[in-house]
């Protein structure tokens, strides 16, 4: 499978990507299954957003215990990063981040 490096940062995932939209479409189970599954088959790189309904929580009960293995992108609407971080309530463990 090709790979392409994002930006600047040195992260390296395939070109493939798994847009993650249509999980919140389906139950946990389902969207467990259907998550390993492409993880399985390569992919390493998922999509998600805040808008998505419940996605960005069934990618995380989804990739329990192999999460250093993939890369989630996520989308808000916040506009600073300290909004961001009061609001999903955790802190961010990377450069710039809360």
């Amino acid at each position: 499978m090709a790979e392409v490096t994002l930006g600047r940062t040195m992260i390296t995932v395939n070109k493939n990507g798994f847009g993650a939209l249509p999980v919140q479409r389906v139950s946990v189970e389902e969207a467990g299954r259907l998550l390993k599954k492409a993880f399985d088959h390569g992919i390493t790189f998922f999509d998600t957003a805040r808008a998505y309904s419940d996605s960005e929580e069934k990618l995380g009960l989804a990739f329990e215990g192999i999460r250093e293995k993939i890369f989630i992108a996520t989308k808000t609407a916040a506009r600073t990063a300290s909004v961001r971080c009061r609001f999903r309530g955790f802190r961010w463990k990377r450069r710039g981040g809360c």
